[in-house]
């Protein structure tokens, strides 16, 4: 599953907003509470372990980020094989950014009838989570240009948060 956006902020606001593992947590359709976060200076390494609940069948999992070019790319790779691992690009696509997310399941999520599931599931995920992540962003990037010198919180601080999706 490949999908793109645009959104009218600069790539360092959107690349910061995507390195955040808590940034939009209240955003999700599942349940998730974040349980510990453990960030490394340059990115890559950064751990973040969650809660979830789906159904009413509660597990955690654990998101490495395994690899991250500043304003360029992050790619996060999951415990969980059903959510498996996420690549975002960030480009500047003109006063904006362009992000396109990419996923890819592991294990038997693999099998091209399972991964089709998977990538549908996603996709839809997706639609209902990226719109409300863009006007995050975008309200976000209007604030900084009211309140000169205003920036995000440094990204990965612990913030642990309980959310309904």
């Amino acid at each position: 599953m490949k999908q793109s956006i645009h959104i009218d902020a600069p790539v360092e606001l959107v690349f910061e907003h995507f390195l955040d593992p808590t940034s939009d947590l209240d955003l999700m359709p599942v349940d998730s509470e974040v349980l510990e976060v453990k960030q490394t200076e340059e990115g890559t390494g950064t751990f973040t372990s969650y809660r979830s609940t789906f159904a009413g069948v509660s597990f955690e999992m654990f998101d490495v980020l395994t690899d991250v070019v500043p304003n360029k790319h992050i790619t996060s790779t999951s415990s969980s094989a059903g959510v498996g691992t996420w690549t975002y690009s960030f480009e500047p696509e003109g006063a904006g950014t362009k992000v396109t997310m990419e996923h890819q399941s592991r294990s038997f999520w693999r099998l091209p009838l399972l991964r089709n599931l998977t990538d549908l599931v996603t996709s839809r995920a997706n639609a209902s989570y990226m719109p409300k992540a863009k006007a995050r962003i975008e309200a976000e990037a209007r604030r900084q240009k009211t309140v000169p010198g205003q920036r995000k919180p440094a990204a990965g601080k612990a913030r642990k948060r309980s959310t309904s999706g």
